[in-house]
């Protein structure tokens, strides 16, 4: 289910990245942004089903309290990749919504590959 989960989230940063600068240079992207928007269900569907999945009884408040903080900036990206996708839809200035994207995809990484589930990159 991992896999799944990091696969999912990976396909979404490249298409939310492909339909922001489609609708910045006016292309239809449309079909690419449902897609994306599908993928919302997957992230949230796998995210959800590893976060229930825990022992929490067995793990150390520090680390509990790392995946609630990941869980909830999970959430939050969600909405953050449909206000980039939408804010370039409607030709607005991106630097707002790109700085927040880069900074929340970030420390989503930082913090999942942090965790005891998944890869050990910086365990």
């Amino acid at each position: 289910m991992v896999h799944l989960h990091i696969t999912s989230w990976v396909l979404a940063i490249i298409l939310a990245l492909y339909v922001g600068h489609g609708y910045k240079n006016g292309q239809n992207v449309k079909i690419a942004h449902m897609i994306l928007r599908l993928l919302y269900f997957v992230i949230l569907g796998t995210g959800l089903y590893l976060f229930i999945g825990l022992d929490k009884d067995a793990m150390p408040s520090d680390i509990k309290m790392l995946y609630n903080i990941k869980m909830t900036l999970g959430i939050i990206m969600l909405g953050v990749f449909e206000y980039f996708t939408v804010s370039s839809k409607k030709k607005r200035k991106m630097v707002i919504p790109a700085t927040v994207f880069t900074v929340i995809i970030l420390a989503l990484l930082y913090i999942g590959f942090r965790l005891p589930l998944g890869f050990h990159f910086f365990a």
